[in-house]
């Protein structure tokens, strides 16, 4: 009796350790599979992130939004290939899918979508379902479009003694294919426009102000940023405030309701700025003038800064006037002549080869800080080592007053002496000469891509 229950024991214990076996190896086989389906998922993750941000990107390149889209799906399918591998943990993916939207708003919004089907053994046979699983994630991103104004300096330092046409035909290079070409054209596309100055500044290209977005890089009337890049000449002194000025004006006066998120100003230039632009007022002998009054024209220091140049084109004289006394309190649109550091106090001031020079150096800086108070970003490049240097020596100044150190303030680049992070941080790039113009334009162009992801 007793060997009875003792083999019904032995055979009931047999038969609980093989259920829980089988209970144990359906568990294991579901963390197993388990496993694999949570790696295959973040993988996938992981893919179609970096397709929808690669496809965002793409959408810069094409002359329509058609041409835009193609591009963005060629993108997405690459990078999504690129970063999940075909037999990812036994995992094989699909083609994947992207959708695009452009909101009038000058939006792009990406979606992209991805699966894998990853076959299953322990959870087929737990189920008796199919022996495949599919995993599916969605990616996005979101491009705006941009308002972008170039700001280019043609004075005439750009020319002799150095090779003035290898100089200048190096700085268009750098300038078109190291920037201007990164940016979509066409309609739909980002907005850009051009500013040059010397002895005054010129609206070469005005920008786009319409829903339908986009600029014209060249055309058959030779109107595109780059035929008027192209068609640049040096000469001139170098009224950078008239040239941001004018910039500012023109990127503000897309309307309201149709501007990007995201607008820009570029500021090139070879030197510290040296040219007041006003409205003067003239002694007995004649009425008031406006123009850019030069800081730097001869007699000695202690004599007044008599020429006038036309504050509409960069190298045109109006004339030489013995009878401007005394500087204004602003420039032209309201840009104050006094500054921080310089022309603190004391006002009015003496129409002096020092004044006008401080006064163009803080109305530079003064229309910048507008500009930023606008949610404008703003960045700067500049070429050469008169930038690293006083180029002026009749004002006691100090390292303060390099022309560097003016483009990173006007930057509200990170390493500038001024900077504040209560508004839009861009960036100073310096070239120590024309053939590292290219790598300047380049960097600045993919900072500004990023921004608009």
């Amino acid at each position: 009796m007793n060997g009875d229950v003792r083999r019904r024991e032995r055979g009931q214990i047999v038969i609980i350790v093989a259920a829980s076996l089988v209970a144990l190896v359906a568990l294991i086989g579901l963390a197993i599979d388990a496993g694999r389906a949570y790696g295959v998922k973040a993988k996938l993750n992981a893919g179609v992130d970096a397709a929808s941000i690669a496809a965002a990107r793409a959408l810069s390149e094409g002359a329509d939004d058609a041409a835009r889209m193609a591009n963005a799906e060629d993108a997405a399918q690459r990078y999504f290939v690129a970063n999940f591998p075909s037999g990812y943990l036994g995992a094989n993916p699909g083609a994947v899918s992207v959708t695009a939207v452009h909101d009038a708003s000058g939006y792009w919004r990406v979606t992209v979508t991805g699966t894998a089907i990853m076959p299953v053994t322990f959870l087929q046979v737990l189920t008796l379902s199919s022996n495949n699983v599919t995993v599916v994630a969605t990616g996005q991103a979101i491009r705006r479009d941009v308002d972008l104004m170039m700001v280019l300096d043609v004075s005439g330092s750009l020319g002799p003694p150095t090779s003035p046409a290898d100089t200048l035909s190096k700085i268009k290079s750098a300038a078109i294919s190291g920037f201007v070409e990164r940016f979509a054209a066409a309609p739909g596309g980002d907005r850009v426009g051009l500013v040059s100055f010397a002895s005054g500044a010129v609206l070469e290209v005005p920008i786009n102000k319409d829903a339908n977005r986009g600029f014209t890089k060249t055309s058959s009337s030779g109107t595109g940023v780059e035929d008027r890049i192209n068609a640049l000449t040096v000469s001139g002194s170098t009224a950078q405030a008239e040239g941001m000025r004018r910039a500012v004006a023109e990127i503000n006066a897309v309307p309201v309701a149709l501007r990007s998120s995201l607008r820009v100003i570029l500021l090139f230039s070879d030197g510290a700025p040296n040219d007041v632009n006003a409205v003067f007022t003239r002694g007995a002998s004649g009425p008031m003038v406006t123009g850019d009054l030069y800081s730097e024209t001869d007699p000695p220091a202690t004599s007044a800064a008599t020429n006038v140049y036309r504050n509409d084109q960069r190298d045109n004289l109006l004339g030489t006037y013995a009878d401007i006394a005394n500087l204004p309190a602003q420039g032209l649109g309201g840009i104050a002549l006094t500054g921080s550091r310089l022309l603190t106090s004391g006002a009015p001031y003496a129409n002096t080869r020092c004044n006008v020079n401080k006064a163009a150096r803080n109305m530079i800086e003064n229309i910048a800080a507008t500009a930023r108070g606008q949610n404008i970003v703003v960045y700067t490049i500049g070429l050469g080592a008169r930038l690293t240097s006083l180029e002026v020596t009749f004002c006691g100044y100090g390292v303060a007053e390099y022309g560097q150190n003016i483009l990173k303030r006007v930057a509200n680049d990170a390493t500038a002496d001024t900077h504040s992070e209560a508004v839009p941080t861009g960036r100073y790039c310096h070239a120590d000469n024309a053939d590292e113009l290219h790598s300047c334009f380049s960097d600045i162009a993919s900072e500004v891509l990023r921004l608009a992801m």
